[in-house]
């Protein structure tokens, strides 16, 4: 996999499933450790503003695409294909066909649970190892008890940025295991939310599905053109 820096922030290009598989086992049996992040338009505009992200952002081992801004933004500046990631789907593939050991930390006690349930019934003999709500207030406390049972690979589902910044001082604690930010997947995965139809997967538009479904989302969706933008004069700045 190659790394690109869109705007600034980094991002592998990703040819396929079974290429982020192998760097994900490999770099699991390496015992580096270090946390993902998701990288699309809303993150890359975030790189130059908010030093804190920026941050993350550079010292994360995985930054994978995960938006169509980032797939665009490949295509656009350096004329380079990517697939866009499924990463939760693809970690949870990777843990049950390697027996890597897992733990689950995030969203709500209810989906929670039920995510234990249907990994389990998913993938069978899979290496959960334990699991934890996101609403917890000794974080300190929650680390003793990840770090206790050694996982090789932490799942995250908090929301962006708030799982990657808790990502990264986890890191501390057990500097050895892969700490992955997964969002709203365990409630895709629990059939809480419903994931956007194959057609807009493929053609990107999975953030318009999400519009909508959720028109309070708007605001947020507002930063696609300015983004956009600030790709065709950073095209023409490199003529």
């Amino acid at each position: 996999m190659k790394k690109y820096r869109i705007l600034g922030a980094p991002c592998y290009q990703i040819n396929s499933v079974l290429e982020a598989k192998s760097f994900i086992k490999d770099f699991v049996n390496s015992e580096k450790g270090g946390y993902s992040i998701a990288i699309n338009a809303e993150k890359i505009m975030m790189y130059s503003k908010i030093s804190d992200i920026r941050r993350i952002m550079n010292n994360s081992i995985l930054p994978i695409p995960d938006g169509s801004g980032a797939i665009i933004g490949m295509k656009i500046l350096y004329n380079s294909k990517s697939i866009k990631l499924d990463l939760p789907k693809t970690i949870f593939e990777c843990a049950h066909e390697n027996k890597f050991s897992f733990f689950v930390l995030g969203a709500t006690e209810e989906v929670n649970a039920k995510a234990e349930k249907v990994l389990n019934q998913k993938y069978p003999g899979i290496n959960l190892l334990g699991r934890q709500n996101g609403f917890f207030e000794e974080e300190s406390v929650v680390f003793q008890q990840i770090k206790k049972l050694n996982p090789q690979i932490v799942m995250i589902a908090m929301g962006s940025p708030k799982q990657e910044k808790l990502a990264a001082r986890l890191n501390e604690v057990i500097p050895s295991a892969l700490l992955i930010g997964c969002g709203g997947a365990l409630n895709i995965l629990t059939g809480e939310v419903k994931r956007a139809p194959i057609f807009y997967q493929k053609n990107h538009l999975e953030w318009f599905y999400r519009l909508v479904k959720e028109p309070s989302r708007f605001k947020r969706q507002l930063i696609l053109p300015v983004f956009l933008l600030n790709l065709i004069i950073e095209k023409y700045k490199r003529k």
